[in-house]
């Protein structure tokens, strides 16, 4: 059973709070005690010097008679001392263990054994202790319970031995009394103030719990969910894809998905806007739940592109839905004054039929909804004999290896500068593909297959290979640049990566403490002990690791703690809105508050603007990245704006790289 943090906070701080009161308890008993002991010593020798040695003579102690006139005044000065205090006893012995004098006139003359402790005062050493009463050398004293015992030495000149010893008992009940009362009134009070103490604690504890996991609970929310239409994202639709799958498996039923495509999507983006187009897909969504059942789930993939799992679905239920849609998109939108009619192109993939996962369930929907769209059919189901897109997906894959082989995919630099004065303190390493046909291609267009094909370690070691090598060439020129390059789900849990690196950054000659290494939080939730033990590796290299896109993932708290990062980059998501938005602001500014308690670095990406960047630098925030700084560029462009920033003497021109 899980326990509530915030219970267990109340416990074990309770806990410690009692703890601490009766440990402080102990040690006032232990210090009263101590005190009341050392005032009975110190009345026991001011008693002996001032009132009992004057009425004595060194003869007395070694065998002869007090005289009946001294002794009556010794009686006086006991019996005054009595009156004034808590004597019980008063005793003058001799050094053979003879009593010279006593209260007690019966024991005056008789001889007791030497006890340690008066042999200790006959030394020179006076003695203080706590002694019961029945452990006394007279038989009529034992009824006496707990006693104060002191013996002081009584000298007759100054350095001599001492002659004798003088020996009172002061009753400890007074003592112990005094402890209880001061223990009482201290746990009273300790009692008192530490719980105010806990109460605030608790009450500031639990503020900051309730707000962090409102922050937890949001963060979730905002992973599973698209920001623009509040459907479920891409992420959550796996989640419940492969639990329906699951399902089914379990049930021996079917379930399905279909991919929809709205058709002219960009045209209308182009002639109206993106608002217009945004205002579209938020129409959009509530539209097409309107014409699904309860158990459908729609979600968001990006874009316009949208997709719904159909759990426990029968033989017709999947075309069914297909022509409900084709049927809920027939009444125009109202758009800016416009009615706008949209049409969708929509692709249906079964379990088991058409696959056994999630990663073939969306390939075949993806393929049968390009087999819509091609026929302009509206929809259709997956079929084999027509998947002639796979074999297109082999023969791009046959050239992206061939391409990083030719050494056709360049690496682009986007700087990231320091916001406390504007420099350029490194970059971030971008794979593009300079296609020998289709031209230059952005990663969203080929990292998908790569990664499918299992090229990504192998387009990993090229960047990486590519980044060092430029690293060293700005080292030569003077310009003192870390870089950064992004690690994959296949990259981590590869254990030879830690040794790769090592060689690369030994074949390279780059310091590796001029190294990132950026990852994602879905990379690392993929297997996290297996990618955790690689990341301790890689950290022992000396090697900067980085947490990419931090705040888009709600595990990240959980296994910020584990995690051998030096790097938080704030997701763009956030950083781009905070001027507009205040909680997104609120964000940014909890999560730099949390990485600098933690030692990290914080990185904010998406700064499009000056505001952002002053923003960023009063909230504390060490480097920034975006537009403002720099777009994405290739070391040629980008290294004579580095010459000219090193050379200039504002941090303004610093700034302008881009």
């Amino acid at each position: 059973m899980r326990v509530n943090p915030l219970l267990r906070f109340s416990v074990l701080s309770a806990t410690c709070l009692i703890v601490l009161g009766l440990v402080l308890g102990h040690f006032l008993a232990g210090g009263i005690r101590h005190r009341a002991l050392v005032d009975a010593r110190h009345t026991a020798a001011l008693l002996a010097d001032e009132a009992i040695r004057p009425l004595l003579r060194p003869a007395d102690l070694r065998g002869g008679t007090i005289s009946k006139a001294r002794l009556a005044r010794l009686n006086a000065v006991v019996a005054a001392v009595r009156r004034n205090g808590n004597l019980t006893r008063v005793k003058v012995w001799s050094r053979r263990g003879r009593l010279v004098y006593s209260d007690d006139p019966a024991t005056i003359g008789k001889r007791f054994a030497v006890e340690k402790s008066l042999s200790g005062a006959f030394a020179g050493k006076p003695y203080v202790g706590v002694t019961d009463g029945t452990l006394t050398e007279q038989r009529e004293e034992r009824g006496l319970g707990k006693l104060v015992e002191v013996y002081v030495p009584l000298r007759f000149g100054d350095g001599d031995t001492p002659s004798g010893a003088f020996e009172i008992y002061e009753p400890y009940a007074p003592i112990s009394a005094a402890i209880t009362h001061d223990l009482r009134t201290l746990l009273a009070l300790l009692a008192v103030g530490l719980g105010l103490s806990w109460l605030v604690l608790f009450r500031l504890v639990a503020g900051v719990s309730r707000a962090l996991q409102s922050q937890v609970e949001r963060s979730r929310y905002e992973a599973e969910h698209d920001p623009l239409t509040g459907l479920p994202n891409r992420r959550l639709l796996y989640e419940r894809l492969a639990a329906a799958i699951e399902q089914s498996r379990r049930d021996g039923t079917s379930c399905a998905l279909l991919i929809i495509d709205l058709d002219g999507f960009k045209e209308l983006n182009d002639t109206l806007g993106h608002p217009v187009g945004d205002g579209l897909l938020r129409d959009l969504g509530p539209r097409l739940a309107g014409a699904l059942g309860d158990e459908a789930l729609l979600a968001r993939l990006g874009g316009d592109e949208f997709a719904i799992v159909l759990s426990g679905s029968g033989q017709d239920e999947p075309a069914g839905v297909a022509r409900a849609l084709e049927v809920a998109l027939d009444e125009p939108f109202k758009l800016d004054g416009l009615r706008v009619r949209v049409a969708a192109s929509i692709g249906v993939a079964r379990f088991p039929k058409h696959g056994h996962d999630v990663a073939a369930l969306m390939q075949r929907a993806d393929v049968a909804m390009y087999q819509a769209k091609r026929a302009r059919v509206g929809w259709a189901e997956y079929d084999s004999e027509r998947d002639v897109h796979s074999r297109e997906r082999l023969a791009v894959t046959d050239e992206l290896r061939l391409g990083i082989e030719r050494r056709q995919l360049e690496v682009y630099y986007q700087p990231k500068s320091d916001l406390s004065d504007g420099r350029v303190v490194g970059v971030e390493s971008l794979v593009r593909w300079d296609h020998p046909v289709r031209g230059l291609l952005a990663p969203r267009e080929f990292l998908a297959q790569a990664e499918q094909a299992g090229l990504m370690r192998l387009l990993t070691m090229h960047v990486l290979e590519r980044a060092l090598e430029q690293q060293q060439e700005w080292a030569q020129m003077g310009l003192d640049l870390t870089v950064a390059v992004n690690l994959s789900v296949p990259d981590l849990l590869d254990a030879r990566l830690p040794d790769d690196i090592a060689e690369h950054l030994a074949r390279s000659r780059v310091e590796p403490r001029m190294l990132t290494l950026e990852i994602t939080e879905d990379v690392v939730m993929t297997d996290p002990q297996r990618c955790a033990a690689v990341l301790q590796r890689l950290a022992a290299l000396g090697v900067s690791l980085s947490l990419d896109d931090f705040g888009t993932g709600y595990s990240s708290l959980a296994h910020l703690r584990t995690l051998a990062v030096d790097e938080l980059k704030i997701d763009r998501s956030f950083v781009s809105s905070m001027r507009d938005n205040a909680s997104d602001a609120a964000i940014v500014r909890s999560t730099i508050e949390l990485a600098r308690a933690l030692g990290l670095r914080v990185v904010g990406e998406g700064v499009e603007d000056g505001e952002t960047w002053k923003q960023l630098a009063g909230y504390g925030c060490d480097l920034a990245q975006g537009y403002f700084v720099s777009r994405p560029v290739t070391a040629e462009e980008l290294t004579p704006r580095l010459l000219a920033a090193l050379a200039a003497t504002s941090p303004q021109a610093a700034v302008a790289v881009g």
